[in-house]
């Protein structure tokens, strides 16, 4: 049921950008040949030339601070999932609808084709995986010399 709410909440978030005309919403991606972060639009799949999705953070209050943002981790895709999800993407703008269903976060397809891993390493962790899990939120316990927790830093 949770699965079914999330899909229709992404679903009418997009329709309401896109039709609002907000369809400029960023996403952060990070460069790994040149170590830096820079904003897309939220629709761009990775990997994207040498980009991948990055999750960045700073401590609460240091946000709107780009010298105090941290990479908390980084998100691309292998090849089965981002073919299918430029397809997906591809037919929503020419305003075709797909024979399956959305692609949802809990189908096997994005379970096992969804990597993330930390800036500082090499190895990809499939985000389900126990390893995954844990990259995705070691950040959390992160805390500045005074005790500020980090937060989400959007474009």
């Amino acid at each position: 049921m949770l699965v079914v709410i999330a899909v229709w909440f992404i679903g009418s978030r997009y329709r309401h950008f896109h039709q609002g005309g907000e369809n400029e919403t960023q996403v952060w991606f990070y460069d790994e040949q040149k170590r830096q972060s820079y904003a897309v639009a939220r629709d761009t799949i990775p990997p994207d030339g040498h980009g991948v999705r990055a999750v960045l953070v700073a401590f609460r209050g240091e946000e709107n601070d780009p010298t105090k943002r941290r990479v908390a981790y980084l998100e691309t895709y292998r090849q089965p999932l981002k073919d299918a999800m430029e397809q997906a993407k591809s037919a929503r703008l020419r305003g075709k609808s797909l024979k399956q269903p959305p692609i949802s976060r809990e189908s096997d397809l994005f379970r096992t084709n969804d990597l993330v891993k930390r800036a500082d390493e090499t190895e990809w962790y499939v985000a389900g995986s126990q390893e995954g899990r844990k990259v995705m939120t070691d950040w959390r316990a992160w805390r500045s010399p005074d005790g500020r927790e980090p937060v989400v830093c959007m474009p």
